[in-house]
């Protein structure tokens, strides 16, 4: 049995709202917030293979959401009045 697209869509969207998935997200935020010493020690407890997957991964996520900060600079600098020419005549400036 096939799945058409907006079945497919209904699916992952019910995925991305999951549970589990929600509650992974927040154990991570977590983390990110604890110190340098206790995200290490915590760190230590993970196979190598595995750390070295889930450092990948998040450098993967990390690749894909640059764009996300650059539209926020760019939003943040056209409330400031800047212009792209004027950003683009300091940046050569420098």
């Amino acid at each position: 049995m096939s799945m058409t697209a907006y079945e497919m869509a209904r699916v992952m969207e019910q995925l991305d709202d999951a549970p589990e998935k929600l509650m992974f997200g927040k154990v991570l935020n977590e983390l990110g917030n604890q110190s340098a010493e206790r995200i290490q020690s915590a760190a230590k407890q993970v196979p190598l293979p595995v750390l070295r997957d889930m450092v990948y991964q998040f450098q993967q996520v990390i690749e894909s959401r640059k764009g996300e900060q650059v539209e926020s600079l760019a939003k943040e600098i056209a409330q400031q009045g800047i212009s792209v020419e004027d950003l683009k005549q300091y940046l050569a400036s420098k």
